[in-house]
C-alpha cells in the first residue's frame, strides 16, 4: 500500500523482514508482526521506521507513546511519528504536519475533479464495433436458414431429434428430523477421545494466577507476554523462543528463567527444567517459585528424592506463597506424614480458598489420617470448585468408599477412568467399588485390566476372588485367594475368603481347617472376630457330627457375646436362631469393614 511505503526509509524499502512484518499486520497476525519487528530492532535500534511500526503491534497506549517518541527522537522530521503522537495526545495539533499521503484518488475526489474535454465518438459504419456486430449477425441468420430447411424437407421417420427428452428418475423427499444434539462445526480434526469435561460446564474456571507479572522494557515486554501466552496454551517450544528473545536483552531476568523451567517441566523434560530453575536461584536466591520448581523437577527425575528443603526454602522466602504449601503438603502425603500435610494445606486454603488443588490434597491427607467424613467434605469442595480437575474424581471416590457410599464411588470412578484411562491403579479402586455395590461382573472386567499390568498385587487378587465367589465360581475364587495369601500371608480377609471358597465347593472340613489355622489367628479386632466366628460356626454345622455341632454352638455363643455394632443384625439373629434362644434386646446394625463378604448363606 502507498500509505505503508510512506513509513519506510529508503534503506528499509528493500528490507524483506520489515515487509513481512507489514504483511503480517495487514493479515491481523500481530504476534508474528511483533516478533519480526522485535528482531529488527535488535539489529538496528536507531531505525525510526521500525519503532513506528512497532507502535502498531504493542498492547498498551503507554507502549505506543514510547515507540513513537523514540522514533521522533531518532528522526525529528518523521511525519508518521508526529501524526501518531498527535492522535494519541502526545503532541499538540500541528497544521505543518502533512496528512497521511494518498497516491490514488478516492471516489469522491474523482467526482469533484475537473472534467476532461469530451472526445467526439465515431458513428455509423466507420465505427469498428458496428462493423463487427453486423458481420456476426449475418452469419447467425445464414446458419439458421440452413438448419431450418434441412428439417422441413427431411422425412419424419429419418429426422433426428434435436430435443433431448429428460430421463425420469425416482425423486427423494428430504425429511429433516429434529435433533436434540447440538451441531458444532469446526475446521479442526475431530477428537475421538472423551468429550472434555469443560464442554459440559456452564462456565470456564479461572486458572491460578501467575506468581509474578514483572514489568519489562518495551523492547522485550511484547516477547515476554507472548511467551506467557504460548505457555498457557501448552505451546512450550514457542514459549521458549519468546523467552530467549527477552534474555538476549535482559540476561538477568529471573522470572524468565523460571518460566523457561516451567515450560520444560510441563514437557516432562526435568533435567532442563532443573537447570533453568537453578539459574533463577543463582540470580536471586530469594525467588521462592524457583525452589518449588526445582523440587518438582527432582521428584520427576526420582520420586523418592528428598526435596523438603526446597519447599522449606520457598516458604521461608515467601510465607504468603500458597503453591509452596500445596506442593509441600502433597510431598508430605507421599511420605505418610498426614497430620503435617493437613497443617500445610489448611494454611494454603487460608491464602487461596478457591484452590481446588489445595482442597483435593487436603482430602487425601484426611483420608490417610482416618478422617473419612471430613475428607469427603473436602473432596466435594474440590469438585465443586473445579469440575474439570480430573484427579479430584479419584480422591472423591476413595472418600466415598471409605464412608461406605459405594454407588457414588462407582459413578465418580467411571468418570475418572474415562478421562484417565492410563491410570491403571484407578481400576483397582473401581473394581473394589463394584464389588461393594454388588456389581460383580463389572468388577471382573476392570480387575482383569488392572491385573494385566500388576500381576503381584494381593489386594487385586482378593477383590477378584470375591467377585468370583459371588458369581458362583468358587474354584476360580480359590485360585485368586491362594495367590493373594501367597503375596500377603498376613491378610485376614484373603484367608477367610479361601475358607469360603472351599465351603462353596462342598468342602466344609477344609473350610474349617483353613479358617481356624490361618484366619482366626489374624482376627485382632471385634469386627474380624465376628466374621471368623460366624463362618466357622457355619462350616462346623455342615460337617454334621456331634463334635462339630458342639463346636458350632460354641462359636455362636462367642458371636453374640461381641458388641452388637460390630456385625450385621442378621448375623446375631442367625446365631439366636441356631442356638434356639430368643434375644432380649434389639440389635443395633452397623456397616462392617467388608460388607460384600458377608451374605447370608
Amino acid at each position: 500500500m502507498a500509505e505503508d511505503d510512506d513509513l519506510l526509509t529508503p534503506e528499509a524499502g528493500e528490507n524483506t523482514m520489515l515487509r513481512e512484518a507489514m504483511e503480517a499486520l495487514r493479515q491481523g497476525d500481530s504476534s508474528r508482526a511483533r516478533d519480526l519487528l522485535t528482531r529488527l530492532l535488535k539489529t538496528d535500534q536507531k531505525n525510526a521506521a521500525y519503532w513506528v511500526w512497532l507502535s502498531a503491534v504493542v498492547d498498551s497506549q503507554k507502549e505506543r507513546l514510547y515507540c513513537l517518541q523514540t522514533a521522533l527522537k531518532l528522526d525529528p522530521e518523521n511525519a508518521a511519528a508526529k501524526r501518531g503522537l498527535t492522535l494519541l495526545g502526545g503532541l499538540p495539533p500541528d497544521d505543518s504536519v502533512p496528512p497521511f499521503p494518498l497516491n490514488r484518488p478516492r471516489s469522491w475526489e474523482e467526482d469533484l475533479s475537473i472534467p476532461k474535454e469530451p472526445v467526439e465518438k465515431t458513428r455509423g459504419w466507420a465505427n469498428p464495433l458496428v462493423r463487427l456486430f453486423a458481420i456476426l449477425g449475418m452469419a447467425v441468420v445464414a446458419v439458421g436458414l440452413f438448419v431450418g430447411g434441412y428439417f422441413l424437407f427431411t422425412p419424419g421417420g429419418n429426422r433426428p431429434s434435436i430435443f433431448v427428452t429428460a430421463t425420469h428418475r425416482p425423486t427423494f423427499t428430504l425429511s429433516l428430523t429434529p435433533s436434540l444434539t447440538p451441531v458444532h462445526r469446526t475446521a479442526t480434526p475431530t477428537f475421538l477421545g472423551p468429550t472434555p469435561l469443560a464442554y459440559f460446564l456452564p462456565a470456564t474456571y479461572t486458572k491460578t494466577p501467575l506468581y509474578v507479572v514483572t514489568e519489562h522494557p518495551v523492547l522485550t515486554d511484547s516477547a515476554f507476554k507472548a511467551g506467557l501466552r504460548f505457555l498457557a496454551a501448552g505451546q512450550y517450544e514457542d514459549a521458549r523462543v519468546q523467552f530467549d528473545l527477552v534474555l538476549d536483552n535482559e540476561p538477568n531476568a529471573v522470572d524468565v528463567y523460571y518460566y523457561i523451567g516451567e515450560s520444560y517441566r510441563l514437557e516432562a523434560n526435568f533435567d532442563n527444567a532443573r537447570d533453568a530453575y537453578q539459574e533463577a536461584i543463582n540470580l536471586d536466591p530469594g525467588f521462592a517459585p524457583a525452589y518449588v520448581g526445582r523440587a518438582l523437577s527432582n521428584l520427576g527425575l526420582n520420586p523418592d528424592a528428598a526435596v523438603q528443603a526446597d519447599f522449606d526454602n520457598a516458604i521461608a522466602n515467601d510465607p504468603q506463597y500458597p503453591e509452596a504449601y500445596i506442593q509441600r503438603g502433597a510431598y508430605l502425603i507421599a511420605q505418610g506424614y498426614y497430620a503435617a500435610a493437613v497443617s500445610d494445606l489448611e494454611i494454603a486454603i487460608e491464602l487461596t480458598p478457591g484452590s481446588a488443588l489445595a482442597w483435593m490434597y487436603l482430602a487425601q491427607a484426611q483420608l490417610g489420617d482416618g478422617e473419612y467424613e471430613t475428607a469427603l467434605e473436602s473432596a466435594l469442595k474440590a469438585n465443586e470448585l473445579d469440575l474439570t480437575l480430573v484427579p479430584v474424581y479419584l480422591t472423591l471416590a476413595q472418600a466415598y468408599i471409605a464412608t461406605g457410599q459405594t454407588a457414588q464411588a462407582v459413578a465418580v470412578l467411571q468418570t475418572y477412568t474415562i478421562y484417565e484411562p492410563d491410570d491403571v491403579d484407578a481400576f483397582l479402586s473401581l473394581g473394589t467399588a463394584y464389588n461393594a455395590a454388588g456389581e460383580y461382573q463389572a468388577a471382573l472386567v476392570v480387575l482383569n485390566r488392572y491385573l494385566d499390568a500388576n500381576q503381584r498385587d494381593p489386594e487385586a487378587y482378593f477383590q477378584r476372588g470375591l467377585a468370583f465367589l459371588n458369581l458362583d465360581s468358587p474354584n476360580l475364587a480359590e485360585d485368586d485367594f491362594k495367590k493373594a495369601v501367597g503375596y500377603d500371608p498376613y491378610d485376614f480377609d484373603s484367608h477367610l475368603g479361601l475358607a469360603r471358597a472351599y465351603f462353596d465347593q462342598d468342602l466344609p472340613g477344609n473350610a474349617y481347617i483353613q479358617a481356624e489355622t490361618n484366619a482366626l489367628p489374624l482376627a485382632k479386632s471385634d469386627g474380624t472376630k465376628a466374621q471368623a466366628y460366624y463362618w466357622m460356626a457355619l462350616f462346623l454345622e455342615e460337617i454334621e457330627d456331634p463334635t462339630s455341632e458342639l463346636g458350632a454352638r460354641n462359636y455362636w455363643y462367642k458371636l453374640i457375646a461381641l458388641p452388637a455394632d460390630v456385625m450385621p443384625e442378621e448375623w446375631r439373629t442367625t446365631a439366636y436362631l441356631h442356638l434356639g434362644i430368643t434375644p432380649t434386646f434389639t440389635p443395633t446394625p452397623r456397616r462392617t469393614r467388608t460388607p460384600t463378604m458377608t451374605p447370608t448363606p
